[in-house]
């Protein structure tokens, strides 16, 4: 790769200041005049009919302004955002406690919630599913048409036959929980009506997902729906689709009422009704062979979709891609399949499906390891994926497979060969491992929406405007595409500005998810880049006097390369402005043009300079049949090393170290990616020890901090963060994903550790200290 002046340094991040001082105004902190605050009306069972909805209470409430339900929906009552199985506004039957039926409005919040709280609905109760084996062995009275959500598979070779040959026949069950996302910031969501449509406000991941939503519910054409982001107190996957909803059923109040609408979800609504990781039951069987390689598996994936299907599908086709892990393996069959059940509704979380597959196959090669007796690392490294060979759906890695080097970086970095598993009268150690890849974007499932725009604009002043078509949620994004627009103009950092994601910049980018965001962003940033860099370049020419093809644009100055004269930026804008180029690219010199032999000159007399730019993933081969073929068209790759304390005593288990190399193709933010790491590793630590998500006959009873344990200071250890580049052709200057990747291997690792510890499998999450002390009785 070619050398970078901004790429591969640690920066501050622009939107830090405001953040830590509290200028930063998220939604909650936004009241536009006039506004009217809206509270959900749902479900209190988990299924049943809905027989008579009684809003005479509510209509006596003081500030009561309205109610609507589906019956007030100007368009088509749907929200599903893959399959169309989800109203916006339950008409008839109710699949979960939390299921939207209708809003109410009023003048404060608390009239909205006192209204709510006073609309009396009546049902027919039906008998609900809870777990995975009740919808699957159902034989009458289905969720929806029958209880499946979605399924997939990949079939590669002859598992069956290949078994019989096998050294070795290695199985094992495993099961990962429900996890609530818990952003700091719960849902929420401003419609303000406008004479030609609707604008939305709110804190979100997918705009685009939005104005198609609200689109569809008010029957508008798209483009009288305009959606703003605002900034967002985090979101982890749970704010790709649930603001769709909030943001739909808000647009049709606001419209009826002539007024802005504010909805925000306090913390128990937004914990009962919204959207959780899938809970997966997995049974492995692998073939090995007696000098340890791997032959061949199958592989059966379970999850709970939970009353829609949301995400489901998605979430189903990673981990059925993703299954064995990054582990060549030439005979295999994987099959997914997704079940509805009487709960909220599983979609995105951060990992899509990997962190659990992950368990599942990293539990396995410790399991396979422990029973031919060989080191995990060793058996790890003589299967793991390297150039040339392919993947489980047959896909022929040709570059930026840096998975063998982060397990050797890592167990170098841990002393993974000199660990002593010491124990004591009270206390035993371990150390674990846990490999992923994690291939990026939207894959061959979702490739006709894998496509992201750009749009740069110079300014008068010499700063440099940048539209891009994802968001930040908090994860950095906004320091990258800093980044990336300054490197690619070869101007410095200071001069961009960042616009907050409006529909009305970009063309439609697809979601903010699946780590898009560098990849995606940063390639759209290239391409509106080169467009610029002709007009820039042909300006500079003309204030130094030289050839067009002697000017370098680098580190806030054009120069002639041959002499060494340069010229600032701020210069070059001003000379632009006043100047502007008035020939059209490639038109034939003119006359007497002292630089004829370059006549790259931009029609561009329309000041401000802008130009846009777009790119999308290339198109894959891939048959959805047999599930073989290109499911992603890269990887990123990691390996987490976890050493844990086990008190047994009490059972808690004390996670004292986690090494985490990480293959980012090329590092744009070394910082950044740290403080994804370290973040990651966190939210895994929480989801393998002390977070348990419970319900109750359909209704949360983990509804906050004080019974949904989530991590603290206290519980979380020290992350040392190991950055592997191994750089990615078609990724800006080589860079690959790494927001999801970070929380992939942590639980399995740490699990690998505990076992280790006390010498007994942990094949279940979280390892509570119940469970511990069960075990070591």
């Amino acid at each position: 790769m070619s050398s970078t002046n901004v790429i591969g340094k640690s920066y501050k991040r622009p939107d830090g200041p405001d953040k830590t001082t509290g200028k930063t105004k998220f939604i909650t902190d936004v009241t536009p005049d006039n506004t009217a605050f809206a509270h959900p009306v749902y479900s209190s069972i988990p299924f049943g009919e809905i027989v008579s909805i009684d809003i005479s209470a509510a209509k006596e409430t003081e500030g009561y302004l309205g109610a609507f339900f589906a019956q007030d929906i100007p368009g088509e009552n749907q929200v599903g955002v893959i399959l169309k199985d989800q109203p916006l506004l339950a008409e008839k039957i109710v699949r979960y406690i939390g299921d939207s039926i209708g809003i109410v409005v009023a003048e404060s919040e608390e009239s909205a919630k006192q209204c709510a709280e006073n609309i009396t609905i009546k049902y027919k109760e039906y008998h609900p599913y809870f777990t995975i084996d009740e919808s699957k062995n159902a034989d009458a009275n289905f969720i929806h048409q029958n209880n499946i959500a979605c399924k997939h598979q990949s079939i590669k070779g002859n598992h069956k036959k290949v078994f019989e040959q096998s050294e070795y026949i290695v199985e094992g069950t495993f099961r990962t929980p429900i996890a609530e996302h818990y952003y700091l910031e719960p849902q929420g969501i401003i419609a303000l009506p406008r004479i030609d449509g609707v604008e939305i406000h709110g804190s979100l991941q997918c705009p685009y997902y939005i104005q198609k939503a609200v689109a569809v519910a008010m029957d508008f054409p798209l483009e009288k729906v305009v959606v703003i982001q605002s900034p967002t107190g985090g979101a982890f996957g749970g704010k790709e689709d649930i603001p769709s909803e909030l943001a739909a059923r808000a647009a049709i109040a606001a419209n009826k009422l002539d007024r802005p609408v504010k909805m925000i979800y306090n913390r128990l609504d937004d914990v009962q009704l919204t959207s959780k990781r899938h809970p997966f039951q997995m049974r492995y069987k692998v073939g090995v062979s007696k000098d340890g390689k791997l032959l061949s598996a199958a592989i059966n994936l379970e999850e709970s979709a939970g009353a829609y299907a949301t995400l489901s599908s998605v979430v189903s086709y990673r981990s059925t891609m993703q299954a064995m892990g990054p582990y060549f393996i030439p005979n295999i069959k994987v099959k997914s399949t997704s079940y509805y059940t009487n709960l909220p509704p599983n979609g995105a979380f951060r990992g899509f499906g990997s962190p659990q597959a992950t368990f599942g196959h990293e539990r396995m090669m410790d399991i396979i390891a422990e029973k031919i007796g060989m080191d995990p690392v060793e058996l790890r490294l003589k299967n793991v994926l390297q150039t040339g060979d392919s993947t489980l759906t047959n896909h022929k890695l040709m570059a930026s497979v840096g998975a063998k080097e982060t397990i050797e970086q890592v167990a170098k970095a841990a002393n993974w060969k000199k660990h002593d598993a010491t124990k004591d009268d009270r206390y035993s150690y371990g150390i674990g491992i846990g490999t992923s890849h994690y291939g990026n974007c939207l894959g061959a499932a979702g490739w006709h929406m894998d496509g992201t725009g750009a749009n740069i604009q110079i300014n008068r002043n010499g700063t440099v405007s940048v539209a891009y078509g994802l968001i930040d949620m908090g994860q950095g994004a906004i320091t990258v595409v800093t980044q990336m627009t300054a490197e690619a103009l070869g101007i410095n950092p200071n001069r961009i500005i960042v616009r907050p994601t409006d529909t009305r910049n970009t063309p439609d980018s697809g979601p903010a998810v699946a780590s898009r965001n560098v990849v995606m962003s940063g390639n759209a940033i290239r391409d509106a880049a080169s467009k610029l860099l002709p007009i820039l370049k042909k300006t500079a020419s003309d204030i130094l006097n030289c050839r067009l093809n002697n000017v370098n644009i680098e580190n806030d100055f054009a120069g002639n390369v041959d002499n060494g004269e340069k010229v600032g930026f701020g210069e070059l804008v001003n000379y632009l402005y006043k100047h502007p180029p008035t020939r059209q690219v490639g038109s034939p010199p003119l006359k007497g043009d002292k630089n004829s032999t370059n006549s790259l000159v931009s029609q561009f007399t329309n000041i401000p300079i802008s130009q846009s730019g777009w790119w999308h993933t290339p198109k894959l081969d891939y048959d959805a049949e047999s599930g073989q073929g290109a499911a992603y068209f890269t990887y990123s790759y990691a390996t987490h090393i976890a050493k844990v304390r086990v008190d047994k005593l009490t059972g808690l288990v004390k996670v004292e170290k986690v090494w985490a190399a990480h293959d980012v193709g090329k590092a744009i933010n070394p910082a950044g990616i740290e403080a994804q790491v370290e973040g990651g590793v966190v939210q895994g630590i929480g989801w393998a020890l002390t977070e348990n998500f419970k319900y109750s006959d359909g209704k949360v009873v983990t509804e906050n901090l004080s019974t949904y344990l989530l991590p603290t200071a206290l519980d979380i250890s020290a992350v040392e963060t190991i950055i592997v580049e191994a750089p990615e052709p078609l990724g800006p200057w080589g860079a690959k994903g790494i927001g999801e990747p970070a929380i992939i291997p942590t639980a399995a690792a740490i699990a690998n550790a505990v076992s280790n510890a006390i010498g007994k499998p942990i094949n279940e999450i979280p390892i509570e200290p119940e469970k511990i002390l069960e075990l070591i009785d």
